[in-house]
């Protein structure tokens, strides 16, 4: 049975209260976002911050705001105010959502440090996500898939209060000292960061179903690395990388697999003609 979940906020690492209820405006944007899960099912995506990344973010509601690793915010050109935070001037999440101007708190809590040390996430971490951004978008979320569906809400949580200073993490930050020692003590790393997803420039949809061929060619991007290649909108996708595919998803499975500057090879359908058409995939997040 699939699991699907659907509210304005969903908890990750704790519970918070649901921030509202209300259903998005009539012109809400919608975004698809890919995710994975830790070894402790704690949902992970990407962002890029002034272009610089991916770095690899926790989704906490339990978190009152966005929190990131001073070294990563130091990789992406941000730095901290004498309070601590840090303006970012453009926080870019992986499938589309983009919050310009977004603050952040500029340090690593004792959750991320403890996790890395033992390797749970599975990847490096570099921050949280918290509740006063997460509360601006309805989130559903169906853990048979690999992408979540946020959409916005016209709704602006209040900022985060109190939040600031070692005394705040009520001296838990020593559980993360600890964690990340008897990792080391364990020989447990996390895995090498996320590298760039390929970017194929394509998008697809399924054929009918009366018919046997592949999904179908709906839009390609002029620039995009198949559009340059020669794909075509009506073209029908038979094979990727040789492997025979008959609906998007077996396209956007083998998709995941392929990283920037990876060969790509696609087989398809124009007319009564069948053709390879091979390129390099470019830089996506």
């Amino acid at each position: 049975m699939k699991a699907l979940w659907t509210g304005a906020v969903l908890a990750a690492l704790s519970l918070a209260p649901a921030a509202r209820a209300d259903d998005p405006p009539p012109d809400a944007k919608t975004f698809e976002v890919p995710y994975r899960l830790t070894a402790v099912k704690h949902i992970v995506i990407r962002a890029k911050i002034n272009g610089k990344g991916p770095f690899n973010f926790i989704l906490d509601t339990g978190a009152p705001a966005l929190f990131i690793d001073p070294a990563a915010a130091d990789k992406a050109g941000v730095k901290a105010d004498k309070h601590g935070w840090g303006t970012f001037d453009s926080f870019e999440i992986e499938g589309g959502v983009s919050i310009p101007k977004a603050k952040g708190r500029i340090e690593k809590p004792f959750q991320l440090e403890g996790m890395n040390g033992l390797g749970l996430g599975g990847v490096e971490l570099h921050g949280m996500i918290g509740y006063n951004l997460l509360a601006k978008y309805r989130m559903e979320i169906d853990f048979t898939k690999d992408k979540m569906v946020w959409t916005e809400l016209d709704y602006k949580p209040e900022g985060p209060k109190g939040v600031g200073g070692a005394a705040a993490a009520g001296g838990l930050e020593v559980m993360g000292s600890i964690m990340k020692g008897l990792g080391s003590f364990l020989g447990a790393k996390p895995e090498p960061d996320y590298e760039l997803r390929g970017c194929l420039g394509v998008e697809l949809a399924d054929p009918d179903k009366d018919k046997e061929d592949g999904p179908v060619v709906k839009a390609v991007m002029d620039s995009g690395p198949a559009g340059k290649s020669g794909l075509k909108p009506g073209d029908k996708v038979v094979k990727v990388q040789g492997r025979t595919v008959t609906t998007v998803e077996d396209v956007e499975r083998f998709a995941l697999k392929v990283r920037a500057g990876d060969e790509v090879k696609l087989t398809v359908k124009r007319g009564s003609e069948t053709k390879d058409i091979t390129f390099k995939a470019g830089e996506g997040i």
